[in-house]
């Protein structure tokens, strides 16, 4: 019954048993801390036969001269070198007066070989089972390398004149440390080892088995621990790395070489396909690397069944009991930013030629679907299938029916804390745990596990030719990446990714960004996508990007919420996408309607799919943003088709991109959602408001030597002189097309002269005007700068009747930026010319000595003429001429002060009607758009000049004007003069 304790053909653990090593009789273990020590010697004397002998046994030194059991070496070694293999055989010999511990530490050490736990020489004590099978091994390795460089003894020597030349080949021993009983292995503090394997060396029995009434099932496991921290852990060798090499170099135990060879296996462990226990290890790795091949190997224990036996239970021969079996386990865990290259193999030991002996392996662990008393602990990727009945016609053997199943070992993988893993090759595993900011990347390679979850921010990323197959893959608050290189096919195994359902919440994404016309680069029956809602009433969706993919998903699109904001299930998963993506739901074709289909006949998947192709509620995000194209390239564009009448799915906007001159967001019509045309972006709004803005500066101008002009009129004579004046103002326009926000501030300078003649006074003079403004809305900034040039003259007659007149040129820079739907930032410039022209005409009535009422009318125009220009997103705003006309008719009304001949002070309101005519497009990126800013408003002012002496006077005044498309909160014009 107990056959397991045949030497296992994969483990190769016992080869050395069979060179023919002897060994010295040792009167007292050494302690070779701090020394060179070879563990093979060759003798050829009076005392010792020609022979190799081995000296690396570790012992305690603590039993009778010439014992076996006290070993060549002292189980703790510091600050020393070792060639050879350090064998624990005799650590823990199981003697009942035996009180040490069973405990071997290297420690500032290199150990140029390997450690083992096997006999080493053909003289091995007898009788040591009975302790040391139950005694666990406490190995530490700290601040030491154990290389597995060590494959040859070689003696070449004579002796009487004779060649005498000896070999011990042990490169075909193991890995660096390499144990067939229980172990707790720490491995620390800059530490490398080239391979760990452990093998289930032994067992505690069950008595007969579950067919009988006398059966117990031992409970005992078969433990490992493997405890790396701040150290790296590689492949070993099992082969001779001295056959092959590179330019006459050899290769290393550590390499890793990419292929099917056990010289890649970083860690093994190999349960025994004979014992009667479960074998369970765990490994955890703490800021340290991992590189190489991970191998968990998995039978079910002797005294199990997996087509199931007849138990004593009963009087019948009916099948009814699966037996005992203890779940192997092989747990990995990845912290603190560790990092692992390699494969994670699942394999079973099979007997391939029938002979009673296993003799090889084969892919994933034990596994059967015939559950009777057991439960189902693991999935199968390929699917179960049915149990023929002879009773029936249809086929059951050859139909799926399921995929659960009990597997005689689990193999789970956790990356936490920003850890990493590459995998290589295929991997086989059940579970895998990404949390924490870690990620997994498959690239040139296979992963397939039964469940993927991902949490805290976590990634997984599928690159060039890589693969990923799971049941359930659950996406939240992390990534999941296919990048735009990845293999696609319309097969299961072909696909990047394959989930039968996937699950992306809390800010989770599922990013798809694969190229146009990849097949279909990921496959699911369902995908949901759907949100969480935190403490203080915040959606956390789910997102899945396409990108710019044309995608066709045959995938039902399902979450549990719904639009409506008053229920406690309202919620949404976003759809994102680039404006040129396209999506199509089709669904998974699935729809079992059981009350139509007849019993029996429904697919296993397609049972309780009730589901239409989309089901639920989603917010649709276009990521992209731009400033080329046109109205035409953008509106109306379809971005999603839902093939299915029967969908009751609710789409609706999540943002606004900015797309060419105007911001679209998603709109839902029936089975669609299309782009919908709404305001113009930031920067477009402000190249647009660009003309108006000027002629705002330039009407503040106007205003100015208006305001010179009037003041000549009254107060004090004035027989023209030198003056100079601060305006600024506020502004605010708003045509339905453009919003902005301007700020200006500027100086202007004259000079001018009275002149007599024709029946009337004549003021003639020039001027310049210097402003700068800021410009703005929401993300749109404009700086401007105006240089002004005028001419400007006034006639007062002898029946007060008075008429103002300019000329004025101007130019204007404007620097536009603004940051686009995306962030990205986008800016340019642009220069115009522009001629203006005023004209006033009004009567001086006087009331009284000092009092005035001045009714007057004007007409005053702006004609800009601009380049064309291009902003840095390759919006293109072709030259404008912007030409601008105001009409006012108003009222000044005023009194003068005289304090002396000269000193006076006159303050002064105006009241006044504008109407704008600045009826402008201007064709952006080929469409004409609405830039004109016109109206009816209401202007009413406040102002005084002082005369301090005779010849210098200081002056004042404020407006306001609203009511068009252009609001002027306030102006101010703040001057001083001096008269000639």
């Amino acid at each position: 019954m107990h056959s397991w304790k045949k030497k296992l053909v994969v483990s190769q653990l016992a080869l050395a048993c069979t060179l023919a090593i002897t060994s010295q009789a040792n009167a007292a273990t050494n302690d070779i801390s701090g020394q060179t020590y070879n563990t093979f010697h060759h003798y050829n004397d009076a005392t010792y036969a020609d022979d190799v002998y081995y000296d690396g046994y570790v012992g305690w030194n603590n039993y009778a001269a010439d014992s076996y059991y006290n070993g060549d070496i002292y189980p703790v070694i510091n600050n020393a070198t070792v060639n050879g293999v350090i064998s624990t055989y005799y650590l823990d010999d199981g003697i009942s007066t035996n009180t040490n511990a069973n405990s071997l530490t290297i420690k500032n050490s290199t150990i140029h070989g390997m450690i083992t736990s096997e006999c080493m020489t053909t003289d091995c004590a007898a009788g040591r089972d009975t302790g040391y099978v139950y005694d666990r091994l406490a190995l530490t390795v700290d601040n030491s390398t154990i290389d597995d460089n060590y494959e040859h003894y070689t003696y070449n020597g004579t002796y009487n004149n004779a060649p005498d030349t000896h070999v011990v080949d042990v490169y075909d021993m193991g890995t660096a440390i390499t144990l067939d009983q229980e172990v707790d292995l720490s491995i620390t503090n800059n530490s490398h080892v080239a391979g760990i394997t452990l093998t289930q060396g032994y067992e505690w029995e069950d008595i007969d088995d579950n067919t009988v009434s006398t059966g117990v099932n031992s409970s005992e496991v078969f433990n490992n621990t493997i405890t790396v921290k701040d150290s790296t852990v590689t492949s070993g060798s099992w082969t001779d790395e001295g056959t092959t090499g590179w330019f006459g170099h050899t290769g290393n135990a550590s390499d890793y070489s990419n292929t099917p060879t056990a010289d890649d296996i970083a860690i093994a462990a190999i349960a025994n396909p004979y014992a009667d226990n479960a074998m369970q290890t765990t490994v955890t790795l703490d800021n340290s690397t991992l590189m190489g091949d991970v191998v968990f190997s998995s039978n079910f224990d002797e005294n199990f069944f997996p087509n199931g036996a007849d138990s004593y239970r009963d009087t019948d021969a009916n099948v009814d009991t699966n037996g005992w079996d203890g779940t192997d386990r092989m747990d990995v865990t990845l912290n603190n930013g560790s990092k692992w290259v390699g494969a994670a193999m699942s394999v079973h030991q099979v007997d391939t030629d029938g002979d009673g002996t296993y003799d090889s392996y084969a892919s994933g662990t034990d596994a059967t679907a015939t559950l009777i008393d057991i439960a189902a602990n693991s999935l199968w990727p390929t699917s179960t299938f049915g149990i023929d009945n002879s009773n029936t016609a249809y086929d059951e053997y050859d139909h799926v029916v399921g995929n659960e199943v009990y597997q005689s070992g689990l193999f789970n993988v956790t990356l936490n804390g920003g850890s990493e893993w590459d995998t290589t090759k295929s991997s086989l595993i059940d579970t895998l745990s990404i949390n924490s900011g870690s990620q997994v990347n498959v690239a040139d390679s296979r992963l397939i596990s039964d469940t993927i979850s991902l949490t805290g921010g976590s990634y997984l990323n599928i690159g060039e030719d890589g693969h990923v197959a799971t049941d359930s893959l659950t996406i939240n608050n992390s990534t999941v990446k296919l990048s735009d290189d990845v293999s696609a096919g319309w097969n299961a195994g072909d696909a990047a990714l394959y989930a039968n359902t996937i699950t992306v919440t809390n800010d989770g994404l599922l990013d798809v960004n694969v190229d146009q016309f990849d097949a279909n680069p990921f496959q699911a029956d369902t995908l949901n996508l759907t949100s969480t809602t935190d403490t203080n009433g915040n959606i956390h969706a789910g997102v899945f990007d396409i990108h710019s993919s044309d995608y066709v998903m045959d995938t039902d699109l399902v979450n549990d919420r719904t639009n409506d904001t008053t229920k406690s299930n309202y919620g949404y998963g976003v759809i994102a996408m680039n404006s040129d993506g396209h999506l199509t739901i089709n669904g998974n074709g699935d729809n079992d309607n059981t009350a139509s289909v007849e019993d029996g006949q429904s697919e296993v998947d397609n049972s309780g799919d009730h589901v239409a192709a989309a089901t639920g509620n989603y917010k649709v995000r276009i990521d992209n943003a731009t400033g080329a194209g046109s109205i035409a390239d953008y509106n109306g564009n379809e971005l999603i088709y839902v093939n299915d009448k029967n969908s009751n799915a609710t789409f609706s906007a999540a943002n606004k991109a900015d797309l060419g001159a105007y911001t679209y967001q998603a709109e839902q019509k029936g089975n669609t959602v299309v782009l919908q045309q709404m305001e113009l972006t930031d920067y477009a709004n402000m190249a647009l408001s660009i003309p108006s803005a000027n002629t705002n500066i330039w009407n503040l101008e106007q205003d100015t030597v208006g305001t010179r002009l009037t003041n000549s009129r009254h107060g004090l004579a004035d027989n023209g002189g030198a003056w100079v004046s601060y305006f600024g103002g506020n502004f605010n326009g708003d045509n339905g097309t453009i919003n902005y926000d301007q700020d200006v501030n500027g100086i202007m300078v004259g000079v001018d002269t009275k002149v007599d003649g024709n029946n009337a006074k004549w003021i003639i003079g020039a001027a310049a005007g210097f402003a700068k403004g800021d410009m703005n809305d929401r993300t749109g900034q404009v700086d401007q700068d105006s240089q002004s040039a005028y001419i400007y003259s006034s006639a007062h007659f002898a029946n007060n009747i008075f008429v103002d007149g300019n000329l004025s040129y101007s130019h204007f820079n404007n620097d536009l930026n603004a940051n686009m739907s995306d962030g990205t930032y986008v800016d340019g410039s642009t220069n115009s010319d522009a001629w203006g022209f005023g004209v006033k005409l009004g009567y001086d009535w006087k009331v009284g000595d000092a009092g005035y009422v001045t009714p007057y009318g004007s007409i005053s125009g702006l004609f800009q003429s601009g380049d064309s220009y291009q902003l840095s997103n390759n919006m293109k705003v072709d030259g404008q001429s912007y030409d601008s006309m105001r009409y006012e008719l108003g009222v000044d009304a005023g009194y003068t002060f005289t304090y002396s001949e000269d000193q006076a002070l006159t303050p002064y309101f105006k009241l006044a009607y504008v109407y704008d005519d600045s009826n402008n497009h201007n064709d952006v990126n080929g469409d004409s758009i609405d830039n004109g800013t016109e109206g009816s408003a209401v202007r009413v002012g406040l102002g005084t000049q002082f005369s301090f002496t005779k010849n210098f006077s200081a002056y004042t005044d404020a407006n306001y004007l609203g009511g068009g498309d252009v609001d002027q909160d306030w102006s101010a014009n703040v001057g001083v003069k001096y008269t000639w």
